[in-house]
């Protein structure tokens, strides 16, 4: 007789959606927005890197245990892109913890009115696994400003 073995799989980044925007703002323009539209209080920290030292600008809101926080990551700073996407992203908008559907849904209509967002779409996880290195550099790098503040 074959016994079975139990398998446990844990998806590494849970409640977590994101947001792909394309747009000819700068940073500062799209988070003031952004910060605007939704109501909250995205703050420029420290440029996060990537795996070859180049700097990309990184805002970030937490609202808190119960509530959701927010990342603004920029993928070019003129010099480099940090990914490639299909379609052409500029930025990303990062929300962790649970959001329902009509919030998110919400969330994008406003989005999408902010004057000089071209479009903008829901990266799906399962399909874009390229995304978990970026997704791991934004976790290290919040780590690492919590240490340093």
């Amino acid at each position: 007789m074959v016994r079975k073995k139990n398998k446990i799989v844990v998806e590494p980044f849970d409640d977590i959606r994101i947001i792909g925007v394309c747009s000819h703002l700068e940073d500062y323009q799209l988070a003031w927005h952004l910060n605007k539209m939704l109501e909250i209080n995205l703050v420029k920290y420290k440029d996060i890197t990537n795996e070859d030292a180049q700097p990309f600008s990184f805002y970030l809101y937490n609202g808190g245990e119960n509530s959701n926080a927010y990342n603004l990551v920029a993928l070019s700073n003129g010099e480099a892109k940090w990914a490639k996407f299909s379609p052409a992203t500029d930025y990303l908008v990062v929300i962790r913890n649970f959001i329902s559907d009509e919030n998110l849904q919400n969330i994008i209509a406003k989005i999408k009115a902010i004057p000089n967002v071209v479009f903008l779409y829901l990266i799906d996880l399962e399909k874009n696994k390229s995304i978990d290195a970026i997704l791991e550099d934004i976790e290290m790098h919040e780590i690492s400003l919590s240490k340093q503040g």
